[in-house]
């Protein structure tokens, strides 16, 4: 894919964002991942530094895949958001992880114990899902990614202890929608634990998307697969022993 055509997809992608409204696939699809990073990282130019990433794995053992969270993307729980601005209510339960230490551009990934001791804290957190892309679910998966992975918005709750040794394979999630639970299990994130995920991303990021600066928070991927609400939906995400976030969806 030349980079014209990348350039006139992130504008495309861009544009859809800024009017709030969905477009069809705005060129060729992308024939790597690379070509997906590269419509990401335009976009990300364009609209600010990154808040963050997001990452994920469909097994413990699978390559994951990545996405910049916008500038002025990640919020503080609680938090509220227009209905009507959206295309669709989709929201999924995380764990993520604030960086204290940057760890700049380099020629090879730091090791995991680098990149845990640059971490400042974790934090329970819900990840609002919406898209610029009409008809989504037929697309090619390549395009959904190279859409900022579906991200809408990063909702931060607060810090918890104890992430280095926390089992993460049996810590249990609920998902409560109006006070109901929609989801309620042990572990539950398809990608495995989130330290692999995170430690992949730092290198992923360090290597070849400019590295990771103080401050920017990495959200690892789902314990409840994708939910969709209906508006008026009151949602909270809750990890039991480490904490609780919350968001609203008004008319």
């Amino acid at each position: 894919m030349a980079q014209a055509d990348i350039d006139r997809i992130a504008a495309a992608l861009l544009d859809a964002r800024r009017r709030g409204v969905q477009i069809p696939p705005p060129g060729a699809t992308p024939g790597n991942v690379e070509e997906v990073y590269a419509i990401q990282d335009k976009v990300a130019a364009t609209a600010g530094a990154p808040d963050g990433w997001k990452v994920g794995a469909k097994t413990p053992t699978a390559t994951p895949t990545c996405a910049p969270l916008l500038a002025r993307h990640v919020v503080p729980g609680p938090a509220s958001f227009e209905s009507r601005s959206m295309h669709m209510l989709g929201v999924e339960a995380e764990v993520a992880f604030r960086f204290g230490r940057s760890l700049p551009a380099a020629a090879s990934a730091p090791d995991a114990a680098t990149v845990l001791d640059a971490v400042a804290s974790a934090h329970v957190v819900m990840e609002v899902v919406d898209t610029r892309l009409r008809d989504w679910k037929s697309l090619d998966p390549f395009w959904p990614l190279a859409d900022n992975g579906m991200n809408k918005a990063l909702v931060v709750g607060p810090a918890f202890e104890g992430w280095r040794s926390l089992d993460y394979d049996r810590q249990p999630v609920k998902l409560l929608v109006n006070g109901k639970a929609i989801v309620e299990r042990a572990g539950g994130n398809t990608g495995g634990s989130p330290l692999r995920l995170l430690t992949w991303l730092a290198g992923h990021v360090v290597i070849s998307r400019g590295g990771l600066r103080a401050g920017q928070i990495v959200t690892t991927g789902s314990w409840v697969g994708l939910q969709f609400v209906e508006p008026r939906a009151e949602v909270v995400a809750q990890f039991p022993g480490l904490g609780e976030t919350t968001l609203s969806f008004t008319a």
